[in-house]
């Protein structure tokens, strides 16, 4: 598959509204050889947003697009994969596998997407509400011991258990087998959680963000950390700032598995020298 580019919802408001960073962008996509992977979220956050869904969908239309699975598919297939890496990004479609033309493939997005997003919108919007209730009340159970500073030994507990706990409610038999099998192995370790590194970044961002940082949350916080699950299976993802800055955080610190490829607009205009 040819490399991915990945531009979280933001990025792809400010390029598909921008005539001349939009020229660029396909300029670079095509010199660059990338295919540009567009989320679930993305698409459910501009469902309601009428002229810039127009101006998403004509954009994403002009040039080679896939539509990356859901987080919870990701999830799922890293769990079939285990206990190998699941190496490259699940797609649900990609336009090079079809011969259509722009308009063709606009049209067909605008017509089959738009009723599905909007109804999983407003599921969405149900299940956040009650994850960002648990995620406050978690919280406040699991306070730092000292100092007022989590530890990298109470992270690592966080981590294990949230991770698993994530995986859980669609994935207990496996989680069951798998455990029996390390311990019949006589293996301490365990599960190892590296393997689901969708779900790995995203209770990494909760623990990060509403832990160690105390954020109160909102719910529109949620869905830029569910838009998280499609980076560590990018080749280049294009965030909005503070997305951007935990990204590098991660990077920096080494807290997460692999090194991830990523930048803010500001750094993507310049990769393209416009």
């Amino acid at each position: 598959m040819k490399q991915i580019l990945y531009l979280d919802t933001f990025a792809s408001v400010r390029v598909a509204s921008d005539a001349a960073l939009a020229a660029a962008t396909r300029t670079y996509i095509a010199d660059k050889g990338y295919i540009l992977a567009v989320g679930t979220m993305n698409l459910m956050e501009l469902v309601s947003w009428p002229k810039r869904w127009s101006e998403v969908l004509s954009f994403v239309s002009s040039v080679p697009f896939c539509i990356a699975q859901n987080s919870d598919e990701i999830a799922a297939q890293e769990v079939a994969a285990y206990p190998k890496e699941l190496t490259s990004l699940p797609v649900a479609f990609s336009s090079s596998d079809h011969s259509f033309s722009a308009a063709e493939l606009r049209d067909a997005l605008s017509f089959h997407l738009g009723g599905k997003i909007a109804d999983a919108a407003g599921k969405y919007r149900n299940k956040t509400e009650d994850t960002l209730r648990t995620i406050r009340a978690k919280r406040e159970s699991f306070q730092p011991e000292k100092s007022g500073k989590y530890s990298s030994i109470e992270r690592q507990m966080y981590m294990q258990s949230s991770v698993l706990s994530m995986l859980f409610p669609e994935h207990r038999n496996f989680l069951r087998r798998a455990l029996a099998a390390a311990k019949a192995e006589g293996r301490n370790e365990g599960i190892n959680i590296d393997r689901f590194k969708s779900v790995y970044i995203q209770a990494l961002a909760i623990f990060l963000e509403f832990y160690v940082q105390k954020k109160t949350g909102k719910l529109s916080d949620l869905g830029d950390i569910i838009q998280l699950s499609l980076i560590p299976y990018v080749d280049l993802a294009v965030l909005d700032k503070e997305r951007d800055n935990l990204v590098q955080r991660l990077n920096r610190d080494k807290l997460f598995p692999c090194y991830l490829q990523a930048c803010n607009l500001s750094g993507f205009i310049a990769k393209m020298n416009v």
